[in-house]
């Protein structure tokens, strides 16, 4: 893993810089980050170098699809906080193959202060009344409190060969909550995967993840690593 310093910053409506919204992780390998900034410019910049590439015949089948289910996907996650969105390709530690996943790393203030372990129960609360049925727990990592998630959930398939609005396909689903110290301020890290029987093989990339979060720029790398925990 490489330290991304001050690469995630929110900064929607360009506030000053004691205003803007600042996270700093260790981003695995394997991932190729997508825009979340002019969104309509590079994604209409990509399809024109693809167009060159693609065969004439298979363009408009694939291509625009895509580009316009893309398109739609990065810009809602722009106006909602999102600091970070990559598509990775990694290979199986069991058989081999080859697994696609997404993943998507989001902060957001919470309005307020107070015990951070609380925060995370109302938070699991919310995610179980809006019909989350996976599993949901809160663990301590490197001595702070983490909610982690984990399930499989139904989402649109884009890429089905159904492609009526009810196409939808199975998607393992792994999310982490890292609050601040204070409870002021919340990390999200989500990665999904089609490949539903490989999902859980990114468990310890994601306690790697939610270990490595820090709200404040790390001066130096930690000492304190998470392998020290794991061993």
């Amino acid at each position: 893993m490489s330290r991304i310093n001050d690469v995630f910053t929110a900064s929607a409506s360009d506030p000053g810089p004691d205003d803007r919204l600042r996270l700093w992780i260790d981003m695995p390998t394997g991932y190729f980050p997508l825009p979340l900034d002019d969104v309509d410019g590079k994604l209409e910049r990509a399809g024109e170098f693809l167009r060159e590439l693609a065969p004439p015949t298979d363009t408009a089948e694939m291509l625009d699809p895509l580009l316009s289910t893309l398109r739609l996907l990065l810009q809602g996650l722009s106006d909602n906080d999102t600091l970070y969105c990559g598509v990775g390709r990694h290979r199986s530690a069991v058989d081999d193959s080859e697994i696609s996943s997404t993943l998507v790393v989001s902060l957001q203030r919470t309005e307020g202060t107070g015990d951070p372990r609380k925060l995370l129960g109302e938070m699991a609360r919310r995610q179980a009344d809006a019909g989350w049925t996976g599993e949901a727990g809160i663990h301590d990592v490197l001595e702070r409190p983490v909610l982690f998630c984990e399930g499989v959930r139904e989402l649109p398939a884009f890429w089905a060969d159904d492609t009526s609005e009810a196409a939808t396909a199975p998607v393992f689903s792994l999310q982490a909550l890292v609050p601040q110290e204070d409870g002021s301020q919340l990390a999200s890290i989500e990665l999904a995967t089609a490949d539903v029987d490989h999902g859980p093989e990114y468990r310890a990339m994601m306690v790697t993840l939610a270990a490595s979060v820090s709200f404040e720029q790390p001066t130096e790398p930690s000492t304190n690593s998470i392998r020290a925990v794991l061993g």
